[in-house]
Parts: C-alpha cells; structure tokens; sequence
C-alpha cells in the first residue's frame, strides 16, 4: 500500500463523492463488509476508506488501482498537507487495503512465510504510523481470507519502531531485510514488537488468523484454542428497515458455504425500526445459543450492542441428514428436520416474540413463529427427546409413515410458516397453508 503517491485519473466528482458500502453500527463491520467485496482478488491491490456520519459506518466500495499498489487517492482527494480529506459530513474512521499474491512457493509448516503473507508489510505499517491522526484504524485484507487491523498508539514503543519502518519491503522469502546484510529479523520479530506498540487485532478470522481478538505474546498459542463460547463481540452485517431484509443478507452470506451448518441472530434496536445479523458462525444447531455468539459478563448475561436486543435466530441445514424414504427426501432435505424444530422452539420460547429463519439448501428462505400453545403442542410432543436418539416425528419420517407434505402442513398448522424466498420445492412467496404441496406451479 502506498500513500505518498498522488493521482489524477479518476474525476474530481467520483473522489470527492465515492460509492459506499450500507450502514453499519461499528468501523470493524464496515470493514468485514468491505473485505467480503474483495474476497479472493488478488491481481492487484484493493482498497478503500471507512467513513462515519451520524453515528453510522460505512465502506468506500473496494477501488483497484493501475499498477500493483493502491492509491487512497484514487478514492479521496489530497490536501496539500498530505491528509486524505472526506467527504463532506463524514469523518475517516480507517484506511483498508489488500496485497496482491507472491509469484513464490511456500513450503508447508513455513510459518514465517505464511505470516509475512498474511502481515502488514514495512510500508504499510509506516503509513499507519504516519498517518494515524487522519485515518485511525488501517485494516489489511489477507491473502489467507482474514482482516486484521493496526490501531497506531503514538506510544513511545511505536515511536522506536520508526528507524525500522523506513526500511524497503523485502524481495526475498522468509525474511524481512535491512540495508546492512548481517542485520535480519523474521516476519515474527517484527510482529512481536508490533503488537506492543499500538492495538493489533484479528477482525475476521482467516486460514492463517483463525481467531478473532487482540493478537498479544504467545499467539501461537492463542490461535490453537478451541473456545467453547465467544470472547469477543460477533461481526454485525448493515442495518436493514426489517428482519426479512436482515435475514436475507445473513441467508446470502450462508449460501457461500453450503457445506457448513452455520447459525446466528438477528437484533431489533429498541427505540427505531433496525435491524442487524451476526456473521453466520459455523456451529452445530443442536447445541447453538446465545453464549456462543455474545461474550458474557461478570454476570454471565450475554453483552449485545447498545440499545438492541434479539428478535430472531438463523440457521441453515444440519450437514448431516437422517435417512428417509427416496421419494421423500428432496422436499425433507429442504425443510427443517424435526431436531431443528425442538431447537427452534426452545429458541422461540427463551426470548418471546422471537422467530426463526431457516436457510433451505436448494436457495429458499423460511422464517417460522409461534401464536398459539395450544396449536403447537402436539407437534412440539412429538419432536421433543430429551432420553433418546430420535424423536417419535424423526422415526415416523424415516420408516415413511409419515410422508413430507403432511409433515410441512403439521408445521404450518403449529406454527406461522412464510416463505421469505423461493426455490424449486418452495414455489409460493407468503404463508404455508394445510393446502401447501411442493414444486407447485407459479401463478403469474
């Protein structure tokens, strides 16, 4: 990344006016959302800025510069003084970029050149350094899928790691290289001092970086712990005017991993009509539930953002289906199975007026509340197993005594059933009536 560069090839108008990212309730959020655009680009360098107004935060969609480095100011103009200057009545909050790939071959097990590929490089960190009164936080979108992000301090450590900085970005694998050839340090050395100069942090985890939080001594180890609930505060997609549109960003982000079973919740604010999803998390729904997302308090009450509580759950389809009748499984492999539905309904009944989406495999989304005890008891009976494998609805399914379309009408008789999103076996937008069947034909 490099900052002292000065262009003209974009217009005034698009520099000064440049197309952002939807709102969202925090910089590091903003920041994810920027870094998902980038994705798996790495041809040249990609970046942006993320701006504040009002209390909102939002991403300059990713530019790609000419050449292989990127330009801020092919997105911001440049005061004389060198400052990025922003729109008017926004504030920077942060600077991201991404690196293009190494043309080298990393050997497995070499962590120093796995990490120099997935670190800030010298350039980048004098920038950050440099620059920290204009754009405080300077994300890098790494080659290994995660965001990290350096916070300069101003500390008196930072400041002795000025000499080191003005050094050029090495050429040479496995190490970072000074002028004078006797004097090396590695990739690790340099994080090492890093970390203690300002605030240093996985935003989003990647292959390299495979956990969120404050990258301190000993990250080694910190990165190879198995946490059984979250430390730090999930990743918040935009704030939308209604859950269904929350739901759909949240079902858009699950569609790119069909093959995990991923879970996560949708906030309403308080006072206004917004809503916001966490990242879907990769888990298990069986045992999915607020402490794995939330980090707990002194209290252990699950700490939520200011002003928001939870109104629904999001789970996609268990990767592992019970066996059912062949002619019954493409409608039962796209519906919650019967185990969802004991742990939708424990959901629903922890937080009232809660719902639940279901992301169908085949591209549909759900979304399924509670009106009436009395409608759902009988259903609830027969999906409940707290002493065995299965519960009766799961055994009547497979031996076929029980064939799918009856099975989605005993739902959406129990339930309120909607169809947010279509596919092939949910043809029909709106609510599942007991006249339900699947494949029907669209009636234009």
């Amino acid at each position: 990344m490099n900052q002292p560069v000065t262009r003209t090839g974009r217009s005034a108008l698009s520099r000064s006016q440049p197309m952002l990212s939807p709102a969202f309730i925090s910089a590091d959020d903003a920041a994810v959302y920027a870094h998902d655009l980038i994705g798996n680009r790495q041809d040249k360098e990609y970046g942006g800025f993320i701006l504040s107004k009002d209390a909102r935060f939002y991403a300059t969609l990713p530019v790609g510069s000419d050449g292989n480095l990127f330009r801020p100011s092919d997105v911001l103009f440049r005061a004389s003084n060198g400052d990025m200057e922003p729109p008017a009545g926004y504030v920077i909050e942060g600077l991201y970029h991404s690196h293009t790939a190494f043309q080298r071959t990393v050997l497995p097990g070499d962590s120093e050149s796995e990490l120099q590929d997935n670190f800030f490089s010298l350039m980048d960190l004098r920038t950050a350094i440099a620059f920290r009164h204009n754009y405080p936080r300077f994300y890098l979108s790494s080659a290994d899928k995660s965001l990290i992000c350096y916070v300069a301090s101003g500390s008196a450590q930072e400041q002795a790691l000025e000499p080191l900085l003005m050094l050029v970005h090495p050429e040479t694998p496995n190490h970072l290289e000074q002028s004078y050839p006797p004097s090396i340090f590695l990739p690790s050395h340099l994080l090492s001092m890093v970390y203690v100069a300002g605030e240093l942090t996985v935003v989003h985890a990647g292959s390299f970086w495979r956990r969120r939080g404050r990258i301190s001594a000993g990250w080694r180890e910190w990165q190879a712990q198995i946490l059984r609930e979250a430390d730090v505060p999930p990743i918040y997609g935009p704030v939308f005017p209604s859950s269904d549109a929350a739901a759909l960003f949240a079902h858009g982000q699950v569609s790119k991993r069909p093959q995990a079973q991923q879970a996560g919740f949708i906030l309403k604010h308080s006072q206004t009509s917004s809503f916001i999803c966490t990242w879907p998390l990769s888990t298990v729904y069986r045992t999915f539930d607020r402490p794995e997302v939330f980090p707990r308090n002194s209290g252990g009450i699950p700490q939520l953002p200011d002003g928001y509580q939870v109104f629904a759950v999001y789970h996609s389809a268990d990767a592992l289906r019970s066996a059912v009748p062949v002619a019954q499984a493409s409608v039962l492999h796209d519906f919650m199975t019967p185990d969802n539905l004991w742990v939708d309904y424990l959901l629903m009944q922890a937080t009232p007026g809660c719902r639940v989406y279901f992301s169908a495999p085949q591209g549909a989304l759900l979304s399924c509340r509670r009106f009436s005890e009395d409608a759902e008891r009988e259903l609830i009976a027969s999906v409940a197993h707290p002493d065995d494998f299965t519960s009766p609805l799961d055994r009547q399914l497979a031996r076929g005594q029980l064939d799918a379309t009856a099975y989605v009408r005993l739902v959406a008789a129990a339930f309120v059933l909607q169809v947010v999103k279509t596919d092939a076996v949910w043809t029909q937008a709106g609510q599942v009536t007991d006249s339900w069947v699947p494949y029907a034909p669209v009636v234009e």
